[in-house]
């Protein structure tokens, strides 16, 4: 395969520990975007910006039609994506105002000093949002390592002005940092359901948190006069952006908090990182290499299926962290979160959802979140994630920076440009697959050959729940063997780990890795290939049904391209180990589901 985007390509994964049978030839370069040839232009050269495209082709320096059709069946040349509108529609409403309750966080015995409500209530002030001319210039978020002076200056008067507003008026930074608390910790009811607002562990992550920073984002321009005025995205998908960016460790700054982690303050950011149990058993080297293989198996596994990226449906009068699951963005996401949060309980300000808001490095972290999907729908020739009335017409309210309480739709935030603001041009390390492979196995953590010997005999998972208080290692049935490569366009493979109930209190993590049987029901004594993760931030709100109910959750990874690797499309059943990290866990199940695509060649 010529393109440059080989991360699609079928190769032996470096964290699997056998030889493949059939290794491929190392790429070219890293990809990067280049800007489109009807986006935006700059005079700088590291202004250069990329195009969301909206319905013009998105300009990518790469043979996309070659990458997708060597691989996932072109998708880009499908003419409909994501999931069908259903009959029944259930979009999510705007929340009543005037009913905003107590939540602050934390334990009972050590709740968070946080009050969400806002201090306007009247909904009868809400507009439908009027979005910027087409003309408005545009914003260019860039890599927060690499802002130049006047970009820095501008960004840290930006937000001492904020810092200095009276913490009762809408653009404070105090009340900025409510608007995460409410919409996560349960300050606000379903409209005409006894439901908690949720806009993580669902569908709803992603467009909810893009509106939240456009709206921060041109309240901290109109502070300073500048409407081109962009957030910095902190460039943790790049080895040289993993750090915290150096800008928010200048305890003079306003961009610094001192309820940050410091012993990670200069560490590379792990994607598994766990505030407890976690192993620091990696260079700093292998560590960023793990990371980029991790983004790479990221996009690879959830670009035929939206829902592994961005989470399950959550429609109106459900419950988001009930019966669903996260997207595995947003998993990478809660590891930058416990990253740099207090690493002990209640894991104040980035390390707990309701007090996130509070640390200007959320809303850095959280534009890199944001172009993440916004590199995600380009590979997916920007068309609709879920072609899903639901998800759609769901709706929000912000104050925006004309200091009006306005209504906006997950439809009209698809196309960042129609929001004004674009990504600059950067370089995509965890693109080429083979290339990250090739480095691997120059490393301690690369390829090891399958072990022959010590082989250990697992059975199924069985019919009852099980604590995951140690390794849990299951043999797991596969719906059906050596699938064609037209079935697995039709369908991806997906383990299911359900009914995983959460204690009401603090982080949880756990690992998932799935190997192939070595003969019968034994396999190996090693786990196998890294499949992902599960993680929860603190998420714990005082409501008024209290805090003693578990909640339990479902997790889905797709693992179609994970079985050509560890050459188990011929095998009935492959062995899945869970490994717990953070937190009390209980399993309910393991199983494997085949779940239908709107797309194929």
């Amino acid at each position: 395969m010529s393109s440059s985007l080989s991360f699609l390509a079928t190769t032996a994964s470096p964290f699997h520990h056998h030889h493949s049978r059939h290794p491929r030839k190392a790429s070219r370069a890293p990809t990067h975007f280049s800007p489109s040839a009807s986006g935006p232009s700059t005079n700088a050269t590291n202004n250069k910006a990329f195009d969301n495209g909206g319905d013009k082709e998105s300009i990518l320096r790469l043979d996309r039609r070659n990458v997708l059709l060597g691989t996932l069946g072109g998708l880009c040349g499908a003419a409909t994506l994501g999931r069908k509108n259903t009959a029944f529609a259930a979009p999510l409403q705007p929340p009543d105002l005037s009913k905003c309750q107590t939540a602050n966080a934390g334990s009972e015995e050590d709740p968070l000093p946080v009050e969400c409500c806002p201090p306007y209530t009247d909904n009868s002030k809400i507009v439908d949002y009027k979005f910027p001319s087409p003309s408005t210039p545009l914003r260019i978020r860039k890599p927060a390592h690499l802002l130049n002076a006047d970009d820095l200056a501008k960004y840290k008067e930006a937000y001492r002005l904020m810092k200095a507003l009276d913490p009762s008026d809408p653009w404070s930074f105090e009340q900025q940092a409510r608007v995460h608390c409410q919409y996560c910790n349960g300050a606000y009811d379903q409209v005409g359901f006894d439901v908690p607002v949720n806009v993580h562990f669902n569908w709803i992550f992603e467009p909810w948190h893009r509106y939240y920073l456009h709206f921060h984002e041109r309240i901290l321009g109109k502070l300073i006069g500048d409407e081109t005025l962009a957030l910095p995205f902190w460039n943790w998908d790049s080895p040289d952006g993993m750090t915290i960016p150096s800008i928010f460790n200048d305890t003079k700054s306003p961009l610094y908090n001192e309820k940050r982690n410091q012993n990670n303050l200069t560490k590379v950011m792990d994607y598994h990182y766990s505030t407890q149990n976690y192993e620091d058993k990696y260079t700093e080297e292998e560590l960023k290499l793990k990371n980029l293989y991790e983004m790479n198996t990221t996009y690879r596994e959830s670009l035929p299926l939206p829902e592994l990226f961005h989470g399950d449906p959550v429609r109106a009068g459900e419950e988001a962290s009930i019966g669903k699951t996260m997207g595995r963005i947003e998993a990478i996401h809660n590891a930058g979160h416990s990253f740099v949060g207090m690493a002990k309980a209640p894991y104040r300000d980035m390390g707990n959802l309701a007090s996130s808001g509070y640390d200007p490095l959320f809303y850095c972290h959280h534009s890199n979140v944001d172009r993440m999907w916004h590199i995600y729908r380009q590979m997916r020739g920007n068309k609709v994630d879920f072609n899903d009335n639901d998800w759609l017409k769901s709706s929000f309210v912000f104050y925006d920076e004309n200091r009006q309480l306005v209504r906006v739709q997950v439809e009209d935030c698809l196309n960042p440009q129609k929001l004004r603001y674009t990504y600059q041009e950067v370089e995509l390390p965890w693109a080429d697959r083979n290339m990250i492979k090739k480095k691997l196995v120059k490393t301690k953590s690369g390829v090891k050959p399958r072990s022959t010997t010590s082989l250990v005999q697992v059975s199924e998972f069985g019919p009852d729940p099980r604590p995951l208080d140690s390794t849990i290692r299951a043999l797991v049935q596969r719906p059906k063997k050596s699938r064609t490569k037209s079935e697995k366009d039709d369908e991806v493979e997906v383990l299911v780990i359900d009914g995983i109930e959460l204690p009401p209190n603090g982080p949880i993590s756990f690992e998932v890795y799935v190997a192939a049987p070595s003969g019968g029901d034994f396999v190996g004594p090693d786990l196998g290939e890294s499949a992902g993760r599960f993680s929860k931030l603190p998420h714990t709100h005082i409501h008024k049904k209290g805090n003693a109910e578990k909640k339990k959750c479902s997790l889905k990874l797709g693992i179609s391209k994970l079985l050509e690797e560890i050459d188990a499309e011929g095998s009935e059943k492959v062995v899945v180990s869970l490994v717990p990290k953070d937190g009390e866990v209980t399993i309910g199940g393991i199983h494997i589901d085949l779940i239908k695509t709107d797309w194929r060649a």
